[in-house]
């Protein structure tokens, strides 16, 4: 199997299989956290595989113990305003959930809110056994989900996943996973590779022995799927935290705008999102 390498730079790799067409985008770089260092890497690495020629899919897959660990809290504890580090990764899971090609993600190894971010942001997912889990940390970090996020998540999961997963932070082995929903097969470790790129080989246009397929018109189509989603991710502002605002009323006042809006944003104004 002749493979090509298209990428490859500080433990971020791009590699094609000359056969099938299949394009591995590797994560070798310990526990992955997310910050404007990786983002740049993820970002392009992910610019090589949009200009790959058709047809093509791609896999997504890390190694050791981490798929991707989330976020750098450390470095966002350091830095205050850490909205447009997140601006930016959303942009790269925009991009890669309306990728004109079918996307694979397989998790080998813990995948925690960022990691997992990216996982939803694929059309397929598979997890190993034995070791690793999958979670939303928000909640144990005390931290809001973000309306980015968000609407990824919904995207992609059930009410009963999300209401599990976000609301009470639980840590999904791949058995769990697969019951919610969040994958959809699990397997041993050392087939993890191979099964994902044979379901990617799968979905290849070829494969599908599609008619007439169109790239342009298979990215627009994930778009009008997940069109909250890109939405969010592509348009979406975050303001620094703050107090949630009253929502009580001055008794001498008629009520002018919707209980809940802040005093200093009228209607019509309020943030497109907020982290």
């Amino acid at each position: 199997m002749a493979t090509s390498t298209l990428y490859s730079k500080e433990g971020v790799s791009v590699i094609v299989d000359g056969e099938s067409q299949v394009l591995t985008l590797a994560l070798d770089r310990g526990e992955c956290r997310i910050h404007p260092e990786s983002i740049q890497l993820l970002s392009e690495a992910l610019e090589v595989v949009e200009k790959a020629p058709h047809p093509k899919a791609l896999v997504i897959i890390g190694t050791g113990k981490f798929f991707c660990n989330g976020v750098d809290v450390d470095w966002m504890a350091k830095q205050g305003d850490s909205s447009s580090m997140i601006q930016s990764f959303w942009c790269f899971l925009a991009r890669l959930l309306v990728l004109d090609c079918h996307t694979v993600c397989a998790l080998n190894g813990h995948a925690f809110g960022a990691g997992l971010f990216i996982a939803l942001s694929c059309d397929w997912r598979l997890m190993r056994t034995q070791q690793g889990f999958v979670c939303f940390p928000e909640l144990n970090l005390g931290m809001r989900l973000s309306v980015g996020f968000a609407e990824l998540s919904k995207a992609k999961l059930s009410p009963a996943a999300l209401r599990t997963g976000v609301l009470t932070g639980q840590r999904f082995n791949s058995a769990e996973a697969l019951k919610f929903g969040l994958i959809d097969l699990e397997c041993p470790l050392e087939e993890l590779h191979s099964r994902a790129c044979e379901l990617a080989a799968a979905r290849l246009p070829t494969a599908m022995r599609l008619l007439n397929f169109n790239a342009k018109a298979f990215q627009q189509m994930k778009i009008e799927l997940y069109t909250d989603a890109y939405r969010a991710l592509t348009t979406g502002r975050i303001v620094i935290d703050q107090d949630p605002p009253s929502t009580k009323m001055h008794p001498r006042r008629k009520r002018t705008r919707p209980i809940g809006a802040p005093p200093e944003a009228p209607i019509g104004s309020w943030p497109a999102a907020r982290l």
